[in-house]
C-alpha cells in the first residue's frame, strides 16, 4: 500500500518549478540508462548461468530433479567451501539416507510423501502431505530416519577400519553421521527423538527442551555456537506451545492411545540406538587424523 505525501513548504527554501520539472526530467533519463544497463548484466549473468549448465551433463540432471535436486547441489556447493568436495557429497548423501529411511516408512503406511528438500547447514526434511493416524505411526516414521542414518555411519566407519588413511575423510564422516543421528534423537518435536518418546509421554518433551538448551549453552562456552542452532531453539518452543504436554481433545487422548507393548518397544528402540551412536562416536573420533596427532 501507498502512501500519497503532498509538497512540503521548507522555510528559507523556494525552487523554480520550470527547473524542477527539468532535472526531474533529467533524472528520469539517468534512471532509465541505468535500469537499462542493470538489466542488461542481469541478462548476460543469466545467459552465462545458462551456458554452463547446457556445458555440465550432470547439472541438467539435477534440473530434471526439480527442488530435490537443486537443494542437494546448492547444499554439496556451501557445505565444501568450509569441509571440501568430498565430504560434502558424503555429507549430503548421509541426510539422504536418513530422509529415505523416514520416507520407506512413510509409503509402508500409506502416508503421502510429498519432497525431499535439502536444508544448507539446518539438514533435510521429507514432506508428509498429510498426519500419520496415530502417535505409534508417527512414532514409527521418526525413529527409521535415525537407524537409517546409523547404518549409513556404520558403513563409513567399516570402509575407515578397512582402509586406514591418514588423509581420508571416511572416519570424519562416519563421525558426522553418528552424531548427527543421534542429536537428532533430543526428544522433542520437531526432532525425531520427540516423536518416538511422545508415545511414552509428552511431558518429556519439556526435558528435551532444557536439554537442547544446555547443549547450546554449553556450545557457547566451548566456542562453537552457531547462530543456526536458535532456528532449532525457535522450532522446538512453538511446537512446545501448539502441542502441549496434554490432550486437550478426545481426537487428541485417541491419538496418543498406544497399546503399552508398543510404547515399551519404541523405548527400548529408542535408547538402544542412543547407545549405538555413542559407541559410533567413540569408535569414529579415534580413527579420526585429528585424535592421532
Amino acid at each position: 500500500m501507498s502512501e500519497y505525501r503532498g509538497p512540503k513548504n521548507i522555510e528559507g527554501y523556494t525552487m523554480d518549478v520550470g527547473t524542477e520539472q527539468r532535472d526531474a526530467a533529467q533524472r528520469g533519463t539517468m534512471e532509465g540508462k541505468g535500469k537499462k544497463k542493470g538489466l542488461a548484466g542481469i541478462g548476460a549473468a543469466l545467459a552465462a548461468l545458462v551456458a554452463v549448465v547446457l556445458k555440465v551433463p550432470w547439472l541438467l540432471t539435477l534440473l530434471k530433479f526439480g527442488w530435490f535436486g537443486f537443494s542437494a547441489f546448492l547444499s554439496v556447493a556451501l557445505y565444501s567451501l568450509i569441509f571440501g568436495w568430498y565430504f560434502a557429497i558424503g555429507l549430503v548423501v548421509q541426510l539422504f539416507i536418513h530422509e529415505m529411511g523416514h520416507a520407506l516408512v512413510m509409503k509402508l503406511k500409506g502416508i503421502p510423501i510429498a519432497a525431499v528438500t535439502f536444508i544448507p547447514f539446518l539438514g533435510a526434511a521429507v514432506t508428509m502431505r498429510r498426519m500419520p493416524q496415530n502417535a505409534q505411526d508417527e512414532a514409527e516414521v521418526g525413529i527409521a530416519g535415525p537407524i537409517a542414518g546409523a547404518m549409513a555411519a556404520g558403513v563409513c566407519l567399516l570402509v575407515a577400519e578397512l582402509s586406514p588413511h591418514p588423509m581420508n575423510v571416511w572416519a570424519s564422516l562416519a563421525y558426522f553421521g553418528f552424531f548427527v543421528n543421534l542429536f537428532n534423537l533430543i526428544p522433542i518435536v520437531p526432532f525425531d527423538g520427540g516423536r518416538v518418546l511422545a508415545v511414552l509421554d509428552r511431558r518429556i518433551w519439556l526435558l528435551g527442551f532444557i536439554g537442547l538448551l544446555a547443549f547450546g549453552v554449553w556450545q557457547w562456552f566451548q566456542g562453537n555456537f552457531s547462530p543456526w542452532f536458535l532456528v532449532f531453539v525457535v522450532m522446538a518452543a512453538s511446537q512446545l506451545r501448539l502441542r502441549g504436554f496434554t490432550a486437550r481433545t478426545p481426537e487428541e487422548k485417541a491419538y496418543y492411545d498406544v497399546p503399552l507393548a508398543t510404547r515399551i518397544s519404541l523405548s527400548l528402540l529408542y535408547f538402544g540406538l542412543v547407545i549405538v551412536l555413542l559407541l559410533g562416536m567413540s569408535l569414529a573420533h579415534s580413527m579420526m587424523p585429528i585424535a592421532n596427532q
